[in-house]
């Protein structure tokens, strides 16, 4: 055997271990190297383009598109990975330039889908409105991620423009946030097969009509359109309001595919009103495949109801604090059928505390409607706990109302063999 020839094969098998491990992510499948590129924003895609022969087509097939058109932004919410400083695209030229470039993709035969879009677009600006929604229906991603920047102006109106969004015939989920703009009136052909929606910081005066929905989520939104969501959206499954101002007096969820429900710190109060002044908010829920309500409101962060009727034949779990409401009416079907949960009410300031286990024994009477309410009391007692409630970790006196009362659901439950 040839010394020398041997020698040469361990040299050109050192030096190919050292290529490949210098650009060990273009050694990749393409797949894989598409994902680690959708780190990067849609223009910085484009730039790798000009690589290698290996990166040519990598804006092709990038799962996620994230296009900034702001001259500068600091992203920091939950639809954006990125916690710092951001400076956005505002050159017409390089705006056309991506625009072409998903152009090229949506008629490319070979190019990947876009799974989720990720855009930033001042809605104040009508030139970059229309960029806005020429990529999106461009990229015709199943989810859509939409930021929209609080204006530099301080004019209050330059947050009421009245403004849409056309949703592309692939889009699925949509999320929106608005920054105290008017939410966005959503059409186009996508519309009507959108299936879930959040919509974050915002006013909302007219509600879309989304017939395939199926999952809603808001996130401090002035709501001073009149809340019925069945109307709009018949099909819901799961409903998430938190930090929610309702300028109505009146809340109206009657759905009748319901089954999970999320409310906190949700204020029912038309405009004009404030917490403190006597219960005015009146909700109804009439869901008969509801089985799971949570209903949590942080400590005076809203007004009293002055009533909250439940009807819920299906309801399991019921996770109750907090809120306080005059009249209470639960129908859950049969008695002993919420079997988790609990029910925490704090009596913060006032009313006091004895106003606080009234309401608790009208909500186990609703629970347990086969005790007689002359009985009710010492059979729900044993699991009644009466104590100090304080939101700071001070030696601060209490006043003699901060008081916190808590009932043991599953083991009161339990302890009746229901």
């Amino acid at each position: 055997m040839d010394r020398g020839s041997g020698s040469k094969r361990k040299e050109a098998r050192t030096a190919a271990g050292s290529s490949s491990s210098g650009d060990r992510i273009t050694a990749l499948p393409l797949e894989l190297r598409a994902r680690i590129a959708s780190l990067l924003s849609f223009d910085e895609i484009v730039q790798l383009t000009v690589l290698s022969r290996a990166w040519r087509h990598i804006h092709l097939h990038t799962p996620v598109v994230k296009i900034y058109l702001n001259a500068f932004l600091y992203l920091r919410d939950i639809y954006f990975d990125e916690a710092n400083s951001v400076r956005g695209i505002i050159d017409e030229g390089a705006i056309l330039a991506l625009r072409v470039a998903l152009g090229r993709r949506a008629l490319e035969p070979s190019s990947s889908k876009v799974d989720t879009l990720r855009l930033v677009s001042d809605i104040d600006d009508p030139r970059m409105r229309r960029h806005a929604a020429r990529i999106i229906a461009l990229a015709d991603a199943r989810v859509i991620r939409f930021l929209a920047p609080a204006p530099f102006v301080r004019d209050a109106d330059a947050r009421r423009n009245a403004w849409s969004l056309d949703l592309p015939p692939a889009a699925r989920k949509l999320e929106v946030s608005m920054m105290r703009h008017l939410a966005p009136a959503i059409a186009g052909p996508g519309a009507a097969a959108l299936r879930k929606l959040r919509l974050d910081y915002g006013v909302l005066t007219e509600w879309p009509r989304l017939p395939s929905l199926v999952s809603l989520d808001l996130k401090d939104i002035t709501v001073e359109a009149p809340f019925a969501p069945g109307a709009w959206c018949p099909l819901l499954e799961e409903l998430s309001l938190f930090g929610c101002q309702m300028r109505q007096a009146r809340v109206d969820i009657r759905l009748p595919r319901l089954r999970f429900l999320d409310m906190d710190s949700v204020d029912v109060a038309p405009h004009g009103r404030s917490s403190t002044e006597a219960p005015y908010g009146v909700i109804t829920i009439d869901a008969p495949e509801l089985t799971e309500l949570e209903m949590d409101c942080g400590a005076g962060a809203t007004t009293d109801y002055r009533s909250f009727t439940l009807r819920a034949p299906r309801l399991r779990l019921l996770c109750w604090r907090n809120q306080y409401s005059e009249c209470m009416v639960l129908d859950v079907g049969r008695p002993g059928s919420v079997r988790f949960g609990g029910i925490t009410l704090m009596s913060i300031y006032s009313p006091g505390i004895m106003y606080y286990r009234e309401q608790m024994m009208r909500m186990l009477q609703g629970l347990l409607p086969n005790i007689p309410l002359e009985d009710l009391d010492d059979v729900a007692k044993p699991y009644l706990t009466l104590g100090d409630w304080s939101d700071s970790d001070d030696d601060e006196p209490k006043h003699e109302n901060e008081k916190q009362l808590t009932c043991d659901l599953r083991g009161l439950i339990k302890s009746h063999g229901i």
